[in-house]
């Protein structure tokens, strides 16, 4: 599965549910009355304390909520426990960010040349991040006291700016009702210590992640597909840009050699630094989700923690004699044909099956590519003659201009470039065990923890005049503004 799904006649059949008069509000604040850009980025730090928070008491304490581990963390010079019981981001807050990190905003331009891979581009769906080809590959994982749910809207779109006037406020909550699943039931055991009582705290999620995945918090932990990267990347290199993958033991083509010459393909590319490439965009992806997150959190006076120094195997479930983690599965590979001794990821049915091969849904190189190629093409995509994308998404180009984009020798990717991929993931398969074959296809890296600041923590240690300088006016009002009628736990009231 992933974030690409056609659904023909979506746009008649969908009417977001009105919000009620405090939610309207609430999200107009949110849309028009929170700092600028340029101010919000002055004032934009991590904040990792919150309510219910701790921090160097040197006492015990059984994490009940992830594993059931008794952990000590040393007691040091910033000792502190929070006063303040957790609080909870209320649905509207979740809803908020969760569009801020990779929601729906409208149709792309696809202002790419024809003649200039346009028909790499897997999607024509607008999202608030920006993705290498658009393939949407990347989802939302939100954990919290509720467990572990999906975030992932499909790939219609109800107008080309999404949110223009206030009349779209509703649509936030409702891609967040609709397009999100709960996966688990109760927050993931993580495995924060993985050393025997009494020795070292071997903590395999970083020294800092102490207070990772406490009650109250919401993490937001983007996972993302970097098979389908892998495989869309390999079509367009092939029929675009004349790049072929090489063996980097002995520099000869990887399977492609009846395609090498002049005007096909013309330069290797060995198989890590391609597959390090495919990473490295799936990367950008992720860090741009990560910072729409700390901006929004900034405007809504909310404290957000980047992570992103901990084991992202152990968090999908790499290792479950350690932790359970996201009860990911993960391919046998044999270590004398895994040379970068990476693990490799299959996903979990129903919530993220990525391009792997082989794989329960790609057994075979020919499945995993014809399914990436056919993505622009089946029925409903943009590049589909049937229930076309564009048509029913009323954009981005005019119909005429439409017309002649389809009927471009282009737009279509050649037989050859997919057999050449074909053999090309046959030849990797055969000598590594796996198609990718130095990184693994899913991945879950870089990651934000949102909660509800606790100034105490500020107040004792940090500087400022009259107030800690980490406290902006919207943390301190963040209760009377957001959650009206209920009491200050910050003693702000």
């Amino acid at each position: 599965m992933s974030g690409i799904e056609y659904r023909p006649g979506y746009q008649q059949g969908t009417k977001p549910a009105p919000l009620d008069a405090q939610e309207q509000a609430h999200v107009a604040r949110a849309f028009e009355e929170t700092p600028s850009l340029f101010r919000l980025l002055s004032t934009l730090r991590t904040r990792r304390m919150g309510l219910g928070y701790k921090s160097e008491t040197g006492k015990p304490e059984t994490f009940e909520w992830a594993g059931g581990n008794t952990v000590t963390q040393p007691e040091g010079p910033l000792a502190w426990e929070s006063q303040a019981p957790p609080v909870r981001l209320s649905e509207l807050e979740e809803a908020l960010l969760a569009w801020a990190a990779l929601g729906p905003n409208g149709t792309v331009l696809a202002d790419v040349p024809v003649q200039g891979a346009l028909s790499g581009l897997v999607s024509w769906a607008g999202r608030t991040i920006p993705a290498s080809s658009n393939d949407l590959s990347v989802d939302l994982m939100i954990i919290n006291d509720d467990g572990v749910s999906l975030y992932r809207p499909i790939s219609e779109r109800l107008a080309s700016i999404e949110i223009e006037s206030p009349d779209d406020y509703a649509k936030l909550l409702h891609w967040y009702r609709n397009d999100r699943v709960l996966v688990d039931s109760s927050r993931p055991d993580i495995g924060w210590m993985t050393a025997p009582e009494g020795t070292h705290n071997v903590n395999a999620m970083g020294a800092g992640q102490y207070n990772l995945n406490r009650p109250g918090s919401s993490w937001f932990l983007p996972v993302g597909d970097v098979g389908i990267e892998w495989f869309n990347m390999l079509l367009a290199s092939y029929e675009f840009s004349g790049f072929y993958i090489q063996d980097p033991d002995s520099g000869k083509p990887a399977g492609c050699d009846e395609w090498i010459r002049p005007g096909f393909l013309e330069v290797g590319f060995p198989i890590p630094v391609f597959d390090e490439l495919a990473l490295m965009l799936h990367s950008s992806q992720v860090a741009c989700s990560v910072q729409n997150i700390r901006l929004a959190c900034e405007a809504l006076g909310l404290g957000a923690w980047a992570v992103g120094s901990y084991s992202d195997d152990m968090v999908l479930g790499a290792y479950p004699e350690i932790a359970r983690g996201l009860g990911f599965s993960f391919l046998e590979r044999d270590n004398d044909r895994n040379p970068s001794k990476t693990v490799t990821c299959l996903g979990r049915p129903g919530v993220l099956e990525p391009v792997v091969v082989p794989s329960a849904k790609f057994p075979t190189a020919a499945a995993a590519v014809k399914y990436v190629k056919e993505l622009r093409y089946q029925r409903g995509a943009q590049l589909a003659r049937e229930d076309n994308w564009d048509e029913r998404n009323a954009g981005p180009f005019k119909s005429d201009t439409m017309r002649e984009i389809l009927e471009h020798p282009k737009s279509h990717i050649p037989d050859w470039v997919e057999q050449a991929a074909i053999q090309t993931v046959d030849w990797i398969v055969k000598k590594y065990g796996s198609c990718p074959a130095y990184v693994s296809p899913v991945r879950a890296k870089f990651s934000v923890q949102v909660h509800h600041v606790d100034p105490d923590f500020y107040n004792r240690y940090q500087t400022g005049d009259g107030r800690p300088y980490a406290i902006t006016p919207a943390i301190a009002d963040h209760f009377a503004a957001w959650h009206p009628g209920e009491p200050d736990p910050t003693g702000n009231a």
